[in-house]
């Protein structure tokens, strides 16, 4: 498939971590990764040595990998005056910080490699409510999902081996050229233009979006086009 523009980027920091007790809240999570300098062995199934500690939400063969970009911190820093020395990456409980590359750049079905390892896009990351109990800031999750500066997650398409210092090159395109950007713009709009809707219908067929988005997109599109017959 032709690339429409290269992407490159390089892996700042590569998270890891263990089921620990989550601050704020007492409840199990994985949330309080650490950076690792090591090489680490990605499977299908997500990066070895790295737990899960709520396996219906996080985890598995559509969240294997967890990506956001450094960049969006300066955001947060900027909306939440005097929590500047909270927000650095790792504190949303990321696996790969990058800079250099956002929703506005990729698309669900995009294929990278990384290390030894190929890996594609398979879903935007849903935020979790954990991540505002463990900054202290009520309220963060659905402000991530209001500004689509959610990240995303990748599924693993070949396994092999990463660490920090490794290039993030996307060797294919997915065709339909709806960036993740566009996806929660259209996700998060109350009125919908008919070019949008269609664009959902796009999503709830992409057979490289994972099935809980694509449920989500297509009941979406319905509920739109059923309104608009009854109004």
């Amino acid at each position: 498939m032709p690339i429409a523009h290269q992407i490159t980027a390089s892996l700042d920091t590569l998270f890891i971590g263990q089921v620990g007790v989550l601050a704020n809240d007492g409840g199990a999570s994985a949330i309080d990764k650490q950076s690792n300098k090591d090489s680490c062995r990605l499977e299908a199934d997500g990066l070895v040595g790295d737990a899960v500690a709520d396996p219906h939400h996080h985890g598995g063969p559509d969240r294997a990998l967890n990506h956001y970009p450094g960049e969006h911190y300066a955001h947060w820093q900027g909306r939440y005056p005097g929590y500047e020395d909270i927000f650095v990456p790792g504190v949303l409980g990321e696996n790969l910080s990058t800079r250099g590359i956002t929703e506005a750049d990729v698309c669900v079905g995009d294929v990278f490699t990384l290390g030894t390892a190929r890996i594609q896009i398979s879903q935007p990351r849903q935020p979790c409510w954990k991540i505002g109990v463990r900054t202290g800031i009520a309220g963060l999750a659905k402000a991530v999902i209001q500004q689509g500066l959610a990240g995303w997650l990748y599924r693993v398409v070949e396994p092999g081996d990463i660490r920090a210092g490794d290039t993030l090159t996307r060797v294919e395109a997915a065709a339909h050229g709806i960036t993740l950007a566009q996806m929660w713009d259209i996700h998060t709009k109350r009125e919908p233009s008919e070019d949008e809707r269609l664009a959902m219908i796009t999503l709830a067929e992409l057979a490289s979006l994972a099935p809980e988005w694509r449920k989500r997109m297509a009941s979406r599109a319905r509920q739109i086009a059923e309104r608009r017959r009854a109004g």
